[in-house]
């Protein structure tokens, strides 16, 4: 059987795209499941989903992921954090079904009004109940009792549900 000389580059794109469909299914069967990160567009919580490798715990990609904070391309689209810059994450913990997040005290020097703590909680609670089997998050300063944020004094002394957020 003869084989014109026009269909030879036919049949090599063929193979290639054959070839690409199918590395490309092997990659989504085995690439990282994403986690969602919680930051602020306007004045409400936006999630965006960051990669979290198959070997890491979701409560240690999470903080770390939050106190990066929006990229360069998602601040200019509107995207911001309203977690100051100078708090860390100290140490992040399962109990049960609830996140302890400790951070340092830079947290509690957050001067914004009601609305920005509000958006300073929703972020840390929406996105450490994003991980399956977590339903609400401890904010710890240290070894405080409770943790009293912005001017106007939100005061955190036990665990947090998305719930307790929407009942505010």
């Amino acid at each position: 059987m003869k084989t014109s000389k026009k269909s030879g580059p036919i049949i090599g794109l063929l193979v290639l795209f054959i070839l690409i469909a199918a590395l490309s299914a092997v990659y989504y069967l085995n690439s990282n499941k994403g986690i969602k990160v919680y930051f602020i567009k306007g004045e409400k919580p936006i999630a965006i989903v960051r990669d979290l490798p198959k070997e890491e715990d979701p409560l240690q990609i999470a903080a770390l992921e939050l106190m990066r904070g929006p990229t360069d391309i998602e601040k200019q689209s509107g995207i911001f954090t309203e977690i100051p810059g100078k708090a860390r994450i100290i140490k992040a913990e399962r109990e049960g079904g609830t996140a302890v997040i400790t951070f340092n005290e830079e947290i509690e020097n957050y001067g914004g009004g009601s609305a920005r703590v509000n958006g300073l909680v929703a972020q840390i609670v929406y996105t450490f109940t994003e991980i399956p089997g977590i339903k609400s998050v401890k904010i710890v300063v240290g070894n405080k009792a409770e943790v009293v944020l912005g001017g106007e004094g939100f005061v955190i002394d036990r665990p947090l549900s998305r719930e307790d957020l929407n009942a505010r």
